[in-house]
């Protein structure tokens, strides 16, 4: 579930589950890209992709580095039981939240990188 609250006239986006994107991950790419000027609706969207870009990236790397069995287990996890995804990506990769804000310090520069070759 998502939540939005304001912090400083910049919309803040919440994912109630998500424990590896934390509040300073989203408050930092929000600043950078500037969202707070838009419109919240439009700040909202622009997060919630960003924010299932570093997830996916993130993940990807996180589950690359499981073992054949690690991987089994990961695969009878629900799709849709996202909690349950991340707590196993946290128990099983201690450094599942250093992948998350390296893969967030990513998709940042490249937007400001895209914004500026604009």
């Amino acid at each position: 579930m998502m939540k939005l609250r304001k912090k400083n006239n910049t919309l803040i986006i919440k994912i109630n589950f998500m424990k590896l994107i934390t509040d300073k991950i989203i408050e930092d790419v929000a600043d950078s890209l500037g969202l707070r000027f838009l419109p919240e609706e439009k700040q909202g969207e622009i997060m919630t992709g960003v924010l299932g870009i570093i997830s996916k990236r993130a993940g990807m790397r996180i589950v690359e580095k499981f073992s054949e069995e690690e991987a089994k287990e990961f695969n009878q996890i629900p799709k849709d039981d996202l909690e349950e995804m991340e707590d196993f990506m946290i128990v099983k990769n201690p450094e599942a939240e250093k992948i998350f804000k390296e893969e967030a310090e990513k998709v940042k520069e490249e937007l400001l990188n895209a914004k500026v070759g604009e």
